[in-house]
């Protein structure tokens, strides 16, 4: 019992650097998890319980990647290269899309762009203002 108390401790330690990493690929997870259900109810869709062992599955698949980039990085090429970075940019990069797309489905409307438009529209010259800026 104390040997698996030691390894759990240690690993604990070793992956002291990259806890936030993990917590954020998790939370990205669980937030497109939510925003899935939520779009498949706006489409009418049966939600099963294949779609939770997805969730499962990126959650485990995603944190191995991850912690297997940092001990590459950390021990194998004495951080040359950024690898659990850049693996876990990707990851966050994905589920970003995923729960945009999801949220793009429950508001009916893509978000991404009414956000621009209505940030574009309050800085652009209106139809009839000068094009010129304003002097001072």
């Amino acid at each position: 019992m104390k040997f698996l108390q030691a390894t759990f401790i240690s690993l604990l330690a070793v992956l002291a650097p990259i806890k936030s990493v993990l917590l954020v690929t998790g939370f990205l997870i669980f937030a497109d998890l939510l925003s899935g259900v939520l779009a498949a109810r706006k489409r009418g869709e049966k939600i099963t319980s294949a779609g939770f062992r997805r969730t499962i599955s990126k959650l485990l698949i995603y944190n191995l990647a991850v912690i297997s980039g940092f001990l590459v990085e950390t021990y194998m090429v004495s951080n040359l290269l950024p690898i659990s970075k850049l693996i876990s940019g990707v990851i966050a990069l994905v589920e970003l899309k995923s729960v945009l797309e999801n949220l793009n489905t429950v508001n009916g409307t893509n978000i991404f762009k009414t956000v621009l438009f209505t940030l574009d529209s309050k800085n652009m010259p209106q139809k009839g203002d000068s094009e010129e800026p304003p002097t001072v």
